[in-house]
């Protein structure tokens, strides 16, 4: 049986189930900044006004071309100490992002959190 499934050919056409509630997600066993982190910043802080690449709040340009040097120059994340980097304690605290933009999710805040626990790679 094992064997007939192996060489089967047939594509599977079963529909694919996405889990909408973003706070039943499960958060990637390794958190990738390129993939996980920018997207964030993409949606909630790079745009203009805030932390964009002309002018940035703060100086903090979270532009993906410049945000994970950005970060470290700025001092936002605190790998020893994960819950005390200003990065995570903004998000948290509802201090970023600036409305009009919405706060971020849990998952987003938990993904962020779980990405400077991993000691805040470049990957």
């Amino acid at each position: 049986m094992a064997t007939a499934f192996l060489f089967s050919c047939k594509k599977d056409t079963s529909p694919i189930i996405t889990n909408t509630n973003p706070s039943q997600q499960q958060l990637p066993s390794v958190v990738s900044f390129s993939t996980n982190i920018v997207p964030v910043f993409n949606s909630f802080c790079n745009s203009s006004g805030c932390h964009a690449a002309t002018s940035p709040a703060a100086g903090l340009n979270l532009t993906p071309a410049s945000a994970y040097g950005s970060l470290l120059a700025k001092h936002e994340t605190y790998t020893v100490n994960p819950s005390g980097s200003n990065l995570y304690i903004e998000i948290t605290n509802g201090e970023m992002p600036k409305p009009p933009a919405a706060n971020l999710s849990s998952y987003n805040q938990q993904l962020i959190l779980k990405w400077i626990t991993q000691g805040a790679n470049n990957n």
